[in-house]
Parts: structure tokens; sequence; C-alpha cells
């Protein structure tokens, strides 16, 4: 008798209580509210478009920063006229859904919209299918208030075998097609002039950038140093942001025609 009784209720527990068991470590499961962020989260930031004036943050690689994230959260939720913030890449250490959702918890109680970049690490395991179910697209662009913020994966020793990243035809198409009015900014996690970015697409990139001639700042992370150059010369600004665990962030203030970077902390 204890035999049949028994096993009416293991039955009953597999098919009817999802979270009573892990089938392996790789399994995506994402509830609603976290999936699609970054498109949920730029249809928000539309909505408030047309400003002559705006401020955006900009932080990267908070991997196992979680206490950093909290102290950095309650920081920008202080701030007045923030209108979102951008996570630059290597959201999370081993690319695993449970560093995602320590983060994406986190950056939701953030009281204006958040967009990320794809890191290296982001692209460990399975982590790449986890972005792009959390997240979307790896390469993606909007246009706000007379600027184009144009994001990508410059992962390259990451690539797939045959992959060629960053993706320089799909970035040389996303420029030309940016209204001649509009100034852009390029958001990507490894930097050109870095040990990890393509030695081969280097002077592509840059080549791009600088023969736009409407790209004002290209901003990295990775490197866990904050710098502000121009490598391959005017008129693009190269801005690195340091890592999250040395508490600092970037406040970039648009004013019109006219950008100022602060090097910032909390």
């Amino acid at each position: 008798m204890r035999s049949w009784f028994v096993v009416p209720i293991f039955i009953f527990l597999l098919t009817s209580c999802k979270k009573v068991f892990r089938y392996n470590s790789s399994e995506i499961r994402l509830e609603e509210n976290y999936r699609n962020l970054n498109s949920k989260n730029i249809s928000t930031i539309l909505s408030a478009s047309g400003k002559e004036s705006f401020n955006f943050l900009v932080i990267s690689d908070s991997q196992r920063s979680y206490d950093q994230l909290d102290d950095f959260v309650k920081k920008a939720n202080s701030l007045k006229d923030i209108s979102f913030v951008v996570l630059d890449g290597d959201i999370t250490d081993f690319g695993l859904q449970t560093e995602y959702l320590w983060i994406a918890e986190r950056m939701q109680k953030l009281s204006f919209p958040f967009i990320t970049v794809i890191g290296n690490h982001d692209m460990l395991g399975n982590g790449r299918e986890v972005y792009k179910e959390m997240f979307g697209a790896e390469n993606f662009s909007f246009s706000y208030s007379g600027y184009r913020f144009v994001f990508l994966n410059s992962n390259s020793r990451e690539a797939r075998p045959n992959e060629i990243l960053p993706d320089t035809s799909w970035m040389r198409n996303e420029l030309a097609a940016s209204p001649l009015q509009e100034k852009i900014f390029v958001f990507a996690h490894i930097p050109p002039l870095g040990g990890d970015f393509s030695r081969t697409l280097e002077p592509v990139y840059a080549r791009l950038l600088t023969e736009n001639g409407r790209v004002l700042y290209s901003i990295h992370g990775h490197e866990g140093l904050s710098y502000l150059w121009q490598p391959f010369g005017p008129p693009v600004n190269y801005l690195g942001i340091n890592s999250l665990n040395k508490r600092n962030y970037a406040f970039i203030h648009v004013d019109k025609d006219e950008v100022r970077v602060e090097q910032s902390y909390f």
C-alpha cells in the first residue's frame, strides 16, 4: 500500500510543479517580465523622446558586484532628469541564467529604463542564448532626441567558428542609415586597441566611425580602466568605463549639440 501511495505523489510533483526539479544547469526558464528587456525599455525611452537636453548614465562589468550594484541603483535613483542607464557588458561572470537574474532584478529597481550590451563573459556556456531570451538582439540601435544610439557585440574571442565579430557589415549599414542630422553614440564591450578585439577588424572599425563624421563617442568596458581619448584622431572620442566594483560610473549630459562627460562615484 505504501508504494501505491508514494508513486502517484511523485508523478504529481513531476507533472505539476515546475520549480521542484531543474533538469540541467543550461536550461533557460524566464518569466515574461524578464524577457526582451532591451526592447521593452527602449519603448519606454522613446515615449519621452523630443527633449532638447537629457542625461544618461553608463556602467560596465557588473559581474559579481551585487552589493555595488545595489548602491549604484540607490545613487542613480537619487539623481534628477536621468533618461536611461547603459550597462556596457559583462553583466555576468559565467553566463549563467541565475547571474543574469541577480543583475536584472537589481537593475529593474531603477526609476528609469536600462539598456544592456553583451560582454565576453556573457557569452560563456549558454550565456549567449540567455542574453538573447532576456535582452534580445546583440546588435541593435534606436534614435532619441536627435541622437542615434548604436549597440553591438565586439567580443571577437568568443565568436563561433567562421563568425566575424564585430559585425562590421551590419555596423556600416547601421551608420549609413542614420539620418544626417543625428549625432551618434556607439557602445561595444571590447574596445579597439584592447587585446581581445580582432586585430584584423580594428582598423575597419576605427575607419567606419571616423569616416562617418557624426560619431561622437565609442564607449567601452572590459579593461577595468577609465579613459577618454582619440587614439585614431578626431572626431571620435573613445570612452572607457571602469568596472562597477570600483564604484564608478559615467554621467553623460547632452544639451543640443554639446556633450559633457563626467566620471562619477558612489
